[in-house]
């Protein structure tokens, strides 16, 4: 059994906020083979899409969601595991999937099988990243792992901290992590080695999204860091909330980040100015992803949610909406 309460909500006024974009207030869970009935959980944690057909999204007890059509229906891929799910990447027809006790799964053929790879650790890894054959995964406790082979071996790599990392992005050989205390980590070797930069900030941070050598990060209290020199300096934006902003998005100047109590953010000037978006939803959002105009997003409620207008007009998809039984 592991218990979650480091993952909690904490109250502020009479708002909810996430203390980690990973979990809130999760009940301890046990490893047990995964049944063949589908349940459609009430809480997804991360989606992905490699074009505006085929779109992924991962959540509690192992789920896994694939759509073939933008969203429009959505079956289940068996995961083999009842393993927390919180995070989703690919790379060309590869993808993996991190979460709850070391979790890493991978699969070849677009989430027809999935298979369990060794990473190694126990740790709770709440984020993945891939370019190409190389893929990075970061999680409690500083971990952060690599893998030059598609996860056919996991190295751990020395981070420098014992702070959770939450999020991870990767161009070229360039690489930042983000996490608990403000914390921004950078590697200019692809993951080999890493330097702490100073964010300026002391509320954890939940996501980092970046095009070229501008980067930012987003998280607690609404905080919005944004960097024009890949994170030498970091810049403090107004985003206009004190709601915890979980997950991050974006093509060229526009971005988006989402957040707790169905917060959805958007920018039209590379994060100078942010406004808000009228959501389809009171309940948290964890993740977000664009192809183009078109964006997914996920969160509590057995929502996802699809807006093919730059999020001007979002739809929502309740779990009713989804497969079951």
């Amino acid at each position: 059994m592991k218990n979650f309460a480091r993952f909690k909500l904490a109250g502020w006024a009479k708002q909810i906020f996430l203390t980690s974009v990973a979990w809130l207030s999760l009940a301890a869970c046990s490893r047990h083979e995964q049944v063949e009935t589908f349940v459609t959980t009430d809480r997804m944690y991360a989606i992905w899409a490699s074009d505006n057909a085929h779109v992924w999204a991962v959540g509690e007890e192992g789920l896994i969601l694939h759509s073939q059509d933008g969203g429009a229906q959505w079956q289940p891929q068996k995961s083999g595991t009842v393993s927390r799910l919180v995070s989703i990447f690919g790379s060309g027809s590869q993808l993996w999937t991190v979460g709850a006790d070391g979790t890493i799964l991978h699969s070849t053929d677009a989430g027809k099988h999935w298979r369990s790879q060794k990473s190694g650790t126990s740790l709770h890894l709440f984020a993945v990243y891939a370019i190409g054959s190389q893929v990075w995964t970061v999680g409690e406790r500083g971990i952060i792992l690599y893998s030059e082979n598609d996860g056919g071996n996991w190295q751990s790599k020395t981070s420098g901290t014992k702070r959770q990392l939450s999020s991870i992005y990767a161009t070229g050989s360039q690489v930042w992590v983000v996490g608990d205390g403000g914390a921004i980590l950078h590697s200019a070797d692809g993951g080999q080695h890493w330097q702490a930069q100073t964010s300026g900030v002391t509320s954890s941070l939940r996501a980092v999204y970046g095009t070229g050598s501008q980067i930012w990060a987003a998280g607690d209290l609404g905080a919005i860091l944004h960097s024009f020199d890949g994170g030498d300096h970091w810049h403090l934006e107004k985003s206009g909330t004190i709601e915890t902003l979980c997950a991050l998005c974006g093509r060229e100047a526009e971005l988006w980040t989402v957040g707790t109590d169905g917060t959805i953010l958007h920018s039209a000037d590379g994060g100078q100015n942010w406004n808000p978006q009228v959501s389809a939803t009171a309940h948290h959002l964890l993740g977000i992803f664009s192809i183009g105009s078109e964006l997914w997003s996920v969160g509590y409620g057995g929502s996802i949610m699809h807006s093919e207008d730059g999020g001007r007009s979002w739809e929502r998809q309740t779990s009713e909406n989804l497969p079951s039984g």
